[in-house]
């Protein structure tokens, strides 16, 4: 009786484990093309535009060349063979004839250039003299992730390396959002530098991730083991920390605290996963770069000339408490992955929607109608 018992908890685990991996692969799911306006490829920015941050003056700050350690070897390869190089570009809203320009960056003894490898960014605006200060995530492999920081030439049009930022707590880290000078969150996206673990870590779900607050001096985990965090933005008051959890297809809405950790106050399920944020100007809305059919993202990693479906979503937001008003989101675009594949970022910025994605193209769509 108890071998029988244990045979059929077996059986229904078994069950379990493989629904969840299906729904969280979406082997289920189909999607219909829609465009929020007339949308097009940036050419000027070649492939790759992982993630970005818009300033409220229209400038767009965008990563390039993304590669991590835990990453497949063929996308490590593929890099390699097509010489991708580590870049930051530049697109100006309000002068988008100009397209995405490469920002000439100044390193100094703490940055080799040739393993600039850039992933999640944040900016802290200068407005009166537009020298803002520009942090990004960086995997220098086979070195310890690294938080770099610029301050951007609004003259020369140039960033000038300040100083690296690392630590053994951050792991396989992903993307920050900067409170004020050298102070940040940041994600832990993955614990282990190893693609098979990672995997592993992924499919059985493992909350062997996190995110970090760092002080100036030192980093401190200020969230339970969350599954693959991605993500990270602030609310406009700075009251409000917006966490994407990827495997899990969720938001995380955290309450800042006066010590700087965080209350969490509400999670939002999606049925896709969810890459890096990015807020409306006026702080009502959260936009998100989506990977809704996850098992065609995945393969686009392993293989990427293989396309995979592009997707942004628009949430709203009740700026009195920061909870997402889970009624009104809306999916901005949905593309199959004929002209954009992979995407990782959206934003907005008047009337127009930009899209970023892991590897491929960098597109602008105008006339955009968003709440």
């Amino acid at each position: 009786m108890l071998k029988k018992a244990m045979l059929v908890g077996l059986l229904a685990a078994i069950v379990y484990f493989v629904g969840t991996t299906v729904k969280m692969m979406g082997l289920h799911l189909h999607y219909y093309k829609h465009h929020p306006g007339t949308c097009r490829v940036i050419e000027t920015a070649g492939p790759g535009s992982e993630d970005f941050h818009v300033t409220s003056a229209g400038l767009a700050f965008i990563t390039s060349g993304l590669a991590f350690a835990s990453a497949p070897s063929s996308f490590l390869e593929f890099h390699k063979i097509n010489n991708i190089k580590g870049r930051i570009l530049i697109y100006n809203f309000r002068n988008p004839k100009k397209g995405a320009v490469e920002l000439k960056i100044k390193p100094n003894e703490t940055l080799d250039l040739a393993k600039f490898k850039p992933h999640g960014i944040s900016v802290l605006e200068d407005k009166a003299k537009g020298e803002h200060l520009v942090y990004v995530v960086n995997h220098p492999i086979p070195e310890p992730d690294a938080v770099e920081k610029f301050r951007y030439n609004p003259k020369t049009n140039e960033l000038v390396h300040l100083k690296s930022i690392t630590s053994k707590l951050m792991k396989i880290t992903n993307d920050l959002a900067v409170l004020e000078e050298d102070k940040f969150y940041i994600t832990n996206f993955n614990y282990f530098n190893n693609h098979f673990l990672t995997v592993v870590e992924g499919l059985f779900q493992l909350p062997l991730g996190g995110v970090l607050y760092y002080n100036g001096t030192g980093f401190t985990q200020v969230t339970p083991g969350l599954k693959q965090p991605n993500g990270v933005f602030l609310s406009k008051d700075l009251r409000y920390l917006y966490v994407n959890v990827m495997v899990e297809q969720q938001v995380h809405v955290y309450k800042r605290e006066k010590d700087n950790s965080l209350a969490l106050v509400q999670v939002v399920s999606f049925h896709s996963s969810l890459d890096n944020l990015h807020l409306s100007q006026d702080g009502k809305t959260l936009y998100i770069g989506a990977h809704p059919i996850a098992f065609k993202a995945m393969g686009h990693m392993a293989d990427p000339p293989l396309r995979a479906p592009s997707q942004v979503l628009q949430l709203p937001l009740n700026v009195t408490n920061g909870e997402i008003l889970m009624d009104q989101i809306t999916e901005l675009f949905y593309d199959h992955g004929d002209l954009i594949t992979g995407s990782s970022v959206g934003a907005v910025y008047n009337n127009s929607l930009l899209i970023g994605s892991l590897m491929d193209a960098l597109v602008v769509c105008n006339s955009v109608r968003a709440t």
